[in-house]
């Protein structure tokens, strides 16, 4: 952890403040407190660690500051963690079972550093499901850590995209209970090609993810991959406008025809977010990709080449790797992109 930035604590609580001080004190940690949720903004672009005391979360999440890492929910049973915990994008440490996950944050062992791509489907149908597939797909191959999670609650399940409905592991039935700081999840959930995936169950009409779940499973896989690609759906439900807005990367598949991108810009107009840019999916007669994404105004991430073989494909629960070479090449340049490296374009 950096030594030059400092931790800071954001409570009135005594409580909080004596359990997180004693915490510090013993691993030689500074600790800089903020009393309100005005100091806590001012800290919130510069400090190492921000541990958020419930007393103030309220306050702070009505400020609607900018997704960051390396924030922390603090309170004890009769706070409320769990309402302020997606708002805020901050992982819950409970006290005081909690203290031996305060110290692992405050030493600087739980520090996520992967980066979290979510692509959401601007229509119906566009692919987004298996465009999410084939960039953790493309970087598993490359080399790279990568997670696959599913937070659309209608999806029908990512493990059945990629053929792999019966590879042994925890869906999200089993991970829902997860709070805070949870442990290395790689070798609870299924792999399918090196990626770590967490799909939506079966069976049974599925029940809304808790927000708080969906939060520390993120926070644990990208401790743990180099890129975690959530398929957010396109329905505006909570869970996913929250991830979608504290994701570090956003992508919106369109498809190039009129109905596509207004579907895009209406479904565009419901979510929140930094930095979004358009994937776009040629269609037969549709228009040039630079201009679908002028006209949502975003920068074009990359271009999805017509493939035929795509639906056919995922109906019948073939992974992208099924797809035309064209595609795939396609889907390893956004993996490259979201990993901040140069593409290969050759």
């Amino acid at each position: 952890m950096d030594d030059e930035r400092p931790v800071v604590l954001a409570t009135r609580d005594t409580r909080v403040r004596d359990a997180v001080e004693a915490a510090a004190v013993t691993l030689g940690r500074a600790v800089r407190l903020a009393p309100d949720a005005d100091a806590a903004l001012a800290a919130w672009p510069h400090a190492a660690l921000l541990l958020i005391g419930t007393d103030l979360a309220a306050a702070l999440a009505a400020a609607t500051p900018r997704r960051r890492p390396g924030v922390y929910l603090i309170g004890f049973p009769d706070g409320d963690a769990a309402t302020w915990s997606v708002p805020l994008g901050a992982a819950v440490i409970p006290l005081p079972h909690g203290s031996p996950l305060l110290a692992d944050v405050l030493a600087g062992q739980q520090v996520a550093t992967g980066t979290v791509l979510a692509v959401v489907g601007g229509s119906g149908g566009v692919g987004a499901s298996t465009l999410s597939a084939g960039v953790a797909l493309a970087a598993s191959g490359a080399g790279r850590g990568s997670a696959l999670v599913e937070v659309d609650e209608q999806g029908g399940g990512l493990d059945l995209l990629l053929g792999a409905e019966r590879v042994p592991g925890w869906r999200w039935p089993r991970l829902t209970g997860a709070r805070g700081e949870v442990g290395d999840v790689r070798g609870l959930v299924p792999r399918v090609a090196g990626v770590s995936v967490v799909a939506m169950g079966r069976g049974e009409q599925p029940a809304p993810l808790p927000g708080d779940a969906v939060v520390a499973v993120l926070g644990t896989l990208a401790r743990h991959h180099d890129l975690v690609v959530v398929d957010a759906g396109r329905a505006p439900v909570p869970v996913a406008r929250h991830t979608v807005q504290g994701a570090d990367q956003v992508l919106l598949v369109v498809a190039s025809d009129a109905r596509g991108v207004a579907a895009a810009a209406a479904t565009a107009g419901q979510f929140a977010w930094d930095g979004a840019a358009a994937v776009v999916r040629a269609v037969p007669d549709g228009a040039a990709p630079e201009a679908v994404a002028d006209a949502l105004g975003l920068p074009l991430a990359g271009v999805l080449p017509h493939d035929p073989r795509l639906p056919r494909a995922a109906a019948e629960g073939a992974p992208p790797s099924a797809s035309g070479r064209r595609w795939r090449r396609a889907a390893a340049r956004l993996a490259q992109r979201a990993l901040g490296e140069a593409s290969d374009d050759r």
